[in-house]
């Protein structure tokens, strides 16, 4: 009797983990690999391949999800808007199902899939949306991450969007902070960021990416162009490493190596103008870092060309870029 009764808990015990296998971990490093090259259909095809295989599991959504998000930011333009939002409240339906009755290790990876929809949302709300709005998500998304680790703290993915939190709401909450209404945790923030990079089981170069902006933010020049060229010789086509190697050269005085960069990018967006705002951006640092540099001739180039393509701005883009604009038009002058 007691053998059988063994037998049938064993049978009902869930498995360590159903959501990461070798060959999910696998995919997912394919897809990651396609979507930090700004390979937008071929890493949404590769999660939409994962997706297929189990439709019951979060992460064929959220991934789905963080290669619109990804193509969004990039381009710098709300691309996908419902299709979006559809795919993160499914991430938070399957995993809340997944939660009813998991092991150790998924319930965990479900904390962590929820919290990224809500930090998702945060993303976009803050670019495109409400900024409250951006605020209460994030919020909800720290939660998220708190209730992982206290299910299963050797999930260190858990880590980046946690220290992602702590050390943005640390450095950028001014007068909230003064006053004492958030607390200063931007080195826990960097800490737990640097332990995702290390440790993590998807999101190391992701965590990466993450670190470069905090190491521009804390003017951390030298540590943010050595992790910019490392991630640009793994992903050479990836233009969002492009962006803070040129701005770390630009600060720290380096400017021939910034016209470079900024030059790289100001032809790639050129190319592919999408609703100009990049265009615009790359266009008034390369302006500036020429400048800078003594290049006078190849900075007046830049004020032609942005004067010629003034009428094709989107009216909702030239007031965002507005005061770009108005730079680059007064150096004309």
């Amino acid at each position: 009797m007691f053998l059988a009764l063994l037998a049938f808990m064993i049978f009902l015990a869930p498995a360590q983990s159903d959501l990461l296998s070798p060959e999910k971990l696998e995919n997912i490093d394919h897809g990651m690999v396609a979507m930090l090259n700004g390979e937008w259909e071929r890493a949404y095809e590769v999660f939409e391949n994962m997706h297929r295989h189990d439709q019951t599991d979060p992460a064929g959504y959220l991934f789905r999800a963080s290669v619109k998000q990804a193509e969004m930011i990039d381009r710098e333009e709300n691309l996908y808007g419902a299709s979006f939002f559809a795919l993160l409240d499914s991430v938070a339906r399957f995993a809340e199902q997944r939660l009813i009755s998991c092991s150790k290790r998924d319930s965990a990876l479900c904390y962590l899939y929820i919290g990224h929809q809500y930090a998702y949302r945060s993303i976009w709300e803050a670019r495109f949306g409400s900024k409250l709005a951006a605020l209460g998500d994030g919020f909800k998304a720290k939660g998220w991450y708190r209730n992982g680790i206290e299910i299963d703290s050797s999930l260190y993915d858990l880590y980046l969007g946690l220290g992602t939190y702590h050390y943005w709401k640390s450095v950028k909450s001014g007068l909230l902070r003064t006053v004492g209404l958030f607390k200063n945790e931007r080195d826990q923030g960097i800490r737990e960021i640097r332990l995702a990079v290390d440790s993590s089981l998807f999101s190391r170069d992701v965590a990466r990416s993450e670190l470069i902006w905090v190491r521009l933010h804390e003017r951390e020049y030298d540590r943010a162009i050595e992790l910019c060229r490392t991630m640009l010789a793994r992903f050479p086509d990836g233009i969002s490493f492009r962006w803070p190697l040129a701005e770390a050269y630009y600060k720290s005085e380096q400017y021939d190596r910034a016209v470079e960069e900024y030059q790289v990018i100001f032809d790639r967006v050129k190319a592919n103008p999408g609703n100009y705002y990049n265009v615009v951006e790359a266009a008034y640092w390369l302006y500036h870092a020429l400048d800078k540099s003594g290049a006078n001739a190849r900075a007046g180039e830049i004020l032609e060309f942005v004067n010629q393509i003034r009428a094709d701005i989107p009216k909702n883009i030239r007031r965002k870029q507005r005061g770009r604009l108005w730079s680059l038009r007064r150096q004309g002058k």
